[in-house]
């Protein structure tokens, strides 16, 4: 995220061409690029188990690290530990 400072060090404007998409709702598969691993922080995979429009609704992803599993479940991805889940 590039910051452009103008005339006055308290004003700047956010260059938002450097940026991704914000979150509508969907898991989608551009997001793998800067998801990892809450526990480790190691590369997760996604799984997708129904998809609509090219978003995953429904699937998982798993870690390459410690192999724990986060639910993905109305377009969400639960990143809670394990532990802090419902």
């Amino acid at each position: 995220m590039a910051l452009t400072f103008g005339q006055h060090p308290a004003r700047f404007k956010l260059d938002v061409r450097s940026r991704p998409r914000m979150y509508d709702g969907a898991m989608r598969h551009d997001l793998m690029e800067i998801l990892v691993c809450p526990m480790c922080r190691a590369e997760l995979t996604l799984t997708a188990d129904r998809e609509e429009d090219g978003e995953v609704v429904e699937g998982k992803l798993v870690c390459s690290g410690c192999r724990e599993t986060y639910p993905i479940e109305d377009g969400i991805p639960n990143l809670l530990p394990p532990d802090m889940r419902d």
